[in-house]
């Protein structure tokens, strides 16, 4: 985790005093048998881009043990994929893949030819006990490659670091969950039904202490409580070519707002949840409409991911081309662009981030100029302004960012990289009271792979 060097106060003389830097990310894992009786533990350390690992275990047999960082953060009896059998600590899943290589492989593999749950094997004593430390660069305690809330195992026998899935190396013998030292940041999570809900957008009323999250993979919206997580669907999906929910927002009539994505639409909801509109943009294969907010002249602003151009929707509803942005310093490439977007509370500007390249943009409401704030955010979804300060949920980083700006919003600079206890792609930010709340989407599993489910939103202090 990287965080600015804070400078202390001015000293009498006039010196300047550092503080001292933070200290680096860390967690601890404890390895429990069969039965749930603890008899290790592993420590894991930020070490630069990669991870130091620390190990001791007893009750083993000796010999070498193949040892693997699993997908899923439960050590708990589960389906062997295999075998379709049960078995212990099946609930770990299979090894962490954050390359997607599907390819058991060496500890040195880079993560596209290999696991990047690959790990070297323990050797156990004759005494049954076995220690290993060493460091790791193919995973990390946060990033694309982060195992924040993911298992470590270590098996029955040794790891032929070839033959897929588990290197041949038996039965799953310990097992723990690698959990953040220090992570008291987390509030709470609110907890999804549907096992493909694949939430993207949300927000907060806070009138009726209700928020509100929508389905990219089916256009549901879900309305949650906020004190106590009860969780009702608000609007089905598939309605009025509402067949994704991505961004979402409020408006001073309480109606709730929706960008379609592929579908190229706006749906506006009464405060009931029936449709008031659905306004649609010039028909294309190419359309996304990916995200939308409200600015203090009574306009909604809205992204397109894939055409360069910023819509307008005024407060009749009348949908238009506000601005083409082949004619500014953006530059839309392949994949997903201009991404999450913000209006500051002066109504001066909109704050926009092009998730492909990682830019940060400015744009005046009454010009139309546009200034490059920063770069550097690379995979930027949703964000969230809070005051001078700009949170940037970074999803396959797996990190929300916080960002300060300067006066005029025209730079910016990043303060923290947040994993909190481990994120699984978040999308998007909304505040709940003086707290906040990210969205665990997991969209890099929409298109294949294993969601981790529950779905959830997690709600944590600002940091």
């Amino acid at each position: 985790m990287k965080r600015l060097l804070s400078l202390g106060l001015l000293t009498l003389t006039g010196t300047v005093t550092a503080q001292p830097a933070p200290a680096p990310l860390s967690a601890t894992a404890a390895l429990l048998d069969a039965q749930g009786v603890k008899t290790g533990s592993a420590t894991f350390t930020q070490v630069g881009t990669g991870m130091q690992i620390s190990v001791q275990v007893s009750g083993l047999t000796p010999g070498m043990h193949g040892m693997h960082l699993h997908e899923f953060g439960r050590c708990a009896p589960g389906v062997d994929a295999p075998t379709n059998t049960i078995v212990p600590f099946g609930a770990a899943g299979g090894h962490f893949d954050p390359g997607r290589s599907g390819n058991h492989s060496t500890p040195t593999a880079a993560d596209t030819d290999g696991h990047g749950g690959d790990l070297p094997m323990l050797m156990v004593g004759a005494d049954g006990t076995g220690r290993l430390r060493f460091t790791t660069v193919k995973s990390s305690l946060t990033g694309m490659n982060g195992v924040l809330n993911r298992s470590l195992v270590i098996h029955a026998m040794p790891d032929d670091y070839k033959s897929d899935p588990a290197g041949m190396s038996g039965m799953r013998e310990r097992c723990g969950v690698v959990t953040r030292t220090g992570s008291g940041n987390v509030a709470r999570d609110y907890l999804l039904p549907g096992a493909q809900d694949f939430p993207e957008g949300v927000i907060y009323d806070a009138k009726r202490d209700l928020i509100f999250t929508g389905s990219a993979a089916t256009g549901d919206i879900y309305a949650i409580k906020g004190a106590t997580g009860q969780v009702g669907v608000f609007s089905r999906g598939g309605a009025l070519g509402r067949s994704s929910a991505l961004g979402l927002k409020l408006d001073a009539q309480n109606r709730l707002w929706v960008a379609g994505g592929a579908a190229g639409t706006v749906s506006v909801l009464s405060p009931d949840g029936a449709p008031v509109a659905v306004l649609e943009t010039p028909k294309s294969p190419d359309a996304y409409v990916n995200d939308l907010t409200p600015a203090p002249d009574g306009n909604m602003y809205v992204t397109d991911s894939t055409r360069p151009v910023i819509y307008r929707v005024t407060p009749d509803l009348k949908l238009s081309a506000w601005l083409d942005l082949n004619t500014t310093p953006v530059r839309y490439l392949p994949g997903i662009n201009l991404n999450g977007i913000v209006a500051t509370a002066d109504g001066r500007y909109l704050l926009t981030i092009q998730l492909n390249t990682g830019d940060l943009w400015r744009i005046d409401l009454k010009t139309k100029a546009v200034k490059k704030v920063m770069g550097g955010l690379t995979r930027g979804d949703g964000l969230l302004l809070d005051g001078r300060t700009l949170y940037v949920a970074r999803n396959a980083e797996q990190v929300v960012a916080k960002v300060a700006l300067s006066a005029d919003y025209g730079s910016g600079n990043v303060v923290v990289q947040e994993p909190l206890r481990g994120l699984r792609y978040p999308s998007t930010l909304a505040t709940i009271g003086t707290q906040m709340l990210v969205v665990q989407s997991q969209l890099d599993k929409l298109q294949g792979g294993t969601p981790e489910t529950p779905f959830r939103l997690t709600r944590f202090n600002k940091f």
